[in-house]
């Protein structure tokens, strides 16, 4: 089931025309969500992040698409989709209402909503990522969000299953490493923990967030910083962080071959968040 502005539908529904702004121009902002134990993990992250998207899109967001009314929306359509007790995926895209050119006509709102169950991972053996060099990311406010022009992150997706890796790190318009295609990047050496700040264009992960936000309760250390991937070759372990996967350790980089002792711990106290 999907649930397009309230409305619950087959997911086989075909809901969009000719016209549509998210289709014609990537007028639209998303969030992917864990849900789990009956729970939306981060909820209120989201919604805010999600919310100062739309603001920074200039989008008229409707007084009743405040965060208790989103959160009963994302549990209607898990229900309906027989998955309120199970782990699923929840994927809340906003669109700007059809009509116009450049210029909308209107600057409200749709939302969808999209669920799918999440079958149980694999024991996390380590990726193994590598470097996607074709295009950049800009370093921009709007590269801070998710959705808007997301098209550099489906190339380097594309990249990584052609050569067989399981991420591929994005450089931002310097060529300083800013994320992967799925996930913010974090490098440890000596065990301080290093990873792009906002400004090298990567996204404001809601899980890089939890880090930066526990770092001092959990006696690690954490600092934002320009990196060029010679750096991977220098680190003593390299770790990634999305909203769905969790923390996830890398194995190697090129001929490097990481440990994880480090990401294994950081894992555990992440876990009882």
């Amino acid at each position: 089931m999907i649930n397009l502005n309230g409305n619950l539908l087959p997911k086989s529904t075909p809901i969009f025309k000719a016209g549509n702004r998210a289709f014609s121009y990537g007028d639209q902002l998303f969030e992917t969500i864990l849900f789990e134990n009956r729970t939306l993990k981060f909820w209120e992250d989201h919604y805010f992040r999600m919310m100062g998207g739309a603001c920074l899109l200039r989008m008229e967001i409707p007084i009743h698409l405040n965060m208790d009314f989103m959160e009963e929306e994302v549990i209607k359509t898990l229900d309906s989709a027989n998955l309120s007790a199970k782990k699923a995926r929840v994927r809340l895209s906003l669109f700007r209402t059809d009509g116009g050119l450049y210029t909308p006509k209107d600057r409200a709102l749709e939302y969808l909503i999209e669920v799918e169950e999440l079958l149980v991972s694999e024991t996390d053996k380590g990726l193994v990522i590598d470097v996607f060099h074709d295009h950049l990311k800009a370093s921009q406010p709007l590269s801070n969000t998710k959705g808007v022009n997301s098209i550099v992150s489906v190339l380097s997706a594309i990249f990584a299953e052609e050569n067989q890796l399981d991420e591929a790190i994005i450089l931002n318009s310097s060529s300083f490493m800013c994320e992967t295609t799925a996930s913010n990047i974090f490098v440890v050496k000596d065990e301080v923990i290093y990873t792009p700040s906002l400004e090298s264009g990567c996204v404001d992960g809601i899980i890089r967030k939890q880090i930066f936000e526990n770092a001092t309760n959990w006696g690690i250390s954490i600092e934002e910083k320009e990196m060029k991937t010679f750096e991977l070759i220098k680190a003593d372990e390299v770790f990634l962080t999305n909203s769905i996967k969790g923390i996830q350790s890398v194995k190697s980089y090129k001929k490097k071959c990481y440990t994880n002792e480090f990401t294994d711990i950081l894992k555990m106290k992440h876990a009882d968040l």
